[in-house]
């Protein structure tokens, strides 16, 4: 029969569990210091996998009978490789150990993994595993290394340092966000044009976005559910700026871009405690829905699933599938 016993397969989780929490910690921190707005999009997208990903494998552990004693601290080895990562000197530095050789080495422990799961003993892990190997490739493809490669044989194989905890360390503050080198920064004006109006709305998107993956990364003793929470969050504020850009494209003849946009709203958010900008963030809806009332139909319908998103996150609880 094939198949790891209990405990070996706890430790394997509990390694790629510190890998997955490592990378949402530090996706959220570097997402505000991205210009790119493809890459901060792809960064949300792929945090948002990483979180659920964390929940999934903490439940897992809780069903191989091993509360309060798994996932531990990693071993020297992979404490090393992550503390590389949280040290990286700029963020193309930390997608390149993120994306050349943390979800490389996850890749490659999961398919070691998966060789030995027996299918029907133990179909939850492989259910886990399955997805879990799919998305992280996906995540390689889609955000490409200059170089790919496994900074170790087996991730799963490594040790564990039971009882202890390690501690997520947490960046410099980020009050000034990153733009394309396109995008022009000036003071924000009252636009009279729709497009402008979509425009600020898009820079508005983006700017919570950031703002939500830096509240994640600057408080990293909040329960987990709060991480996962803010990952969903992230995500669709990003979708939402997505859709905007597409949304000018197509039907308004405008481009990201364009426009001037102004920092002083995210600076001015920045500035509050954790408490506040939850609530500066529950504002938007309201923003949204005078915009739909003057919209066209077109623009309308956008805004108007835009608003559905904020009502669906508003009022359950993240999901993690």
């Amino acid at each position: 029969m094939l198949g790891y016993d209990v405990d070996d397969n706890a430790s394997r989780f509990s390694n790629y569990f510190h890998v997955l929490r490592e990378l949402v910690h530090l996706s959220s921190g570097h997402l505000a210091l991205e210009p790119r707005f493809e890459v901060k999009a792809l960064l949300a997208d792929h945090l948002h996998d990483d979180a659920r990903a964390v929940t999934k494998i903490l439940r897992r552990l809780s069903e191989l009978r091993t509360p309060g004693e798994y996932p531990g601290a990693p071993a020297e080895e992979l404490t090393a490789l992550l503390d590389r990562a949280g040290e990286a000197a700029g963020t193309p530095e930390y997608l390149e150990i993120a994306y050349g050789e943390l979800k490389p080495t996850l890749i490659a422990a999961v398919r070691v993994h998966l060789q030995q799961v027996d299918p029907l003993l133990d179909e939850p892990s492989l259910r886990l595993l399955t997805q879990l190997l799919h998305r992280q490739e996906r995540h390689t493809t889609e955000l490409p290394a200059g170089r790919e490669q496994s900074a170790f044989e087996d991730l799963g194989a490594l040790p564990l340092r039971l009882r202890e905890v390690r501690s997520l360390t947490v960046m410099a503050p980020a009050d000034r966000p990153a733009r394309d080198a396109f995008v022009e920064l000036a003071d924000d004006g009252e636009p009279a044009e729709q497009k402008h109006v979509l425009h600020s709305l898009m820079h508005a998107e983006l700017c919570a976005a950031e703002l939500t993956a830096r509240s994640s990364h600057e408080h990293p003793d909040m329960p987990w559910d709060f991480h996962v929470d803010m990952a969903r969050r992230c995500w669709d504020e990003i979708r939402h700026a997505e859709v905007l850009d597409r949304l000018l494209a197509t039907d308004l003849d405008c481009h990201w871009g364009d426009y001037p946009v102004d920092l002083r709203a995210y600076a001015s958010a920045y500035a509050l405690d954790l408490h506040e900008r939850l609530a500066r963030a529950g504002e938007a809806g309201d923003r949204l829905k005078r915009l739909v009332d003057r919209s066209e139909p077109a623009v309308a319908r956008v805004l108007d699933y835009m608003l559905a998103d904020d009502a669906v996150r508003a009022q359950q609880p993240a999901e993690t599938s």
